[in-house]
């Protein structure tokens, strides 16, 4: 039963890999069929967001089992030494036994017998004989037992070499293809911000992604009371960073397209822990159009949280949780810049100032 679970838990990573290998392939056969249809920006931008965040997850995956792979080749190289010390040291005693027949010869159970002062002293000196080789019989067994599994922790060791190996150079070329992808992304929004059309069509996108969120919000369940008030609660800010966008209404100052910005944009390290500023529960923690991964957290009294643009979220739709608890990582999912969170607060499905609540 043991060696079951162990074969299954040593599996389990391997599956793992794989399931995130097939994933992966599936996602960049998708963004290759994007190309030959007309899709909007932000699902184009989406589906290139997935392919990266698969392709960190293979590369950080990947380093893991690299890891794993080295601490189980050091732990075979331990054993191997053990191995091979005991069996010198088998091998010494057998090689006494050896000399020490060579020297005196082998006793015949005859001469046992007639050299014996009487016959309990022949049935002793028999059974001591019998003793002696029964000892440099197990001595001989245990010595090939050695040898064998020896041998078999050396071609172990082979094999794990060979796919440490593997390992390796696939991560290198995973993370060559996420470098290549990331720039991907970037050309892709030089190009809609560098062509009139591109970016008042993206401007009308995010005008219909603002509304589709609104929706969202007035369907999710709602926190009749709340577990904290905002008003006099001193709410934590969300992440450390730079404010690199107010709330309120913007002019792209080359086009002239007009945007709103429901929150504030914070400009932080990508990977930097994102923080729920009040105790309260989430309502929403997934993907969403021009939003990237979201999560939405009810504060109750009318009062909610929004948190877009993650990396990783680290919560679930109905967890509860507490003020400074980490809910996901800066990102850039569905954002059109670097890595950044976008940061709301509305009162009754209406977006209001953050500042005003720090």
């Amino acid at each position: 039963m043991f060696l079951i679970f162990f074969i299954l838990i040593s599996q389990e990573p391997e599956k793992k890999l794989e399931d995130i290998r097939k994933k992966l392939i599936e996602q960049r056969k998708n963004v290759q069929e994007l190309k030959l249809r007309e899709l909007g920006i932000l699902q184009s931008i989406q589906e290139i967001d997935n392919e990266i965040t698969l392709t960190r997850k293979l590369v950080d995956e990947l380093k893991k089992q690299t890891e794993i792979l080295q601490q189980e080749i050091k732990d075979i190289e331990n054993m191997i030494v053990e191995l091979d010390y005991n069996l010198k040291q088998k091998k010494v005693i057998l090689a006494k036994r050896v000399r020490n027949i060579y020297k005196y010869g082998k006793l015949h159970p005859l001469a046992v017998v007639l050299l014996s002062y009487s016959f309990d002293d022949a049935l002793k000196r028999m059974k001591y004989l019998s003793i002696i080789a029964e000892q440099d019989l197990r001595i001989l067994n245990e010595i090939k037992r050695i040898k064998a599994l020896l041998d078999n922790k050396r071609e172990t060791l082979i094999k794990k070499l060979e796919d440490l190996d593997q390992l390796k150079v696939e991560a290198e070329i995973e993370q060559d293809n996420l470098q290549k992808t990331l720039l991907g992304k970037k050309n892709f929004l030089q190009e809609v911000s560098s062509k009139r059309e591109e970016a008042e069509k993206m401007a009308r996108e995010l005008e219909k992604a603002e509304q589709d969120l609104k929706k969202l919000i007035a369907s999710l369940p709602k926190q009749e009371k709340g577990k904290v008030d905002l008003f006099k609660t001193k709410l934590l800010f969300p992440v450390e960073g730079k404010i690199v966008g107010k709330f309120g209404f913007k002019r792209d100052p080359k086009y002239g397209t007009i945007t709103k910005n429901n929150g504030i944009d914070i400009s932080a390290e990508f990977g930097e822990p994102v923080k729920a500023i009040a105790d309260g529960k989430v309502v929403f923690a997934d993907n969403f159009l021009g939003y990237g991964k979201l999560v939405i957290i009810d504060h109750g009294d009318g009062f909610i949280s929004l948190y877009a643009h993650l990396s990783t979220i680290s919560v679930e739709t109905g967890n509860d949780v507490s003020q400074g608890t980490i809910i996901g990582l800066v990102g850039d999912t569905g954002s059109l810049n670097e890595p950044q969170l976008h940061f709301e607060i509305r009162r009754d499905g209406q977006p209001v100032d953050p500042m005003h609540y720090f």
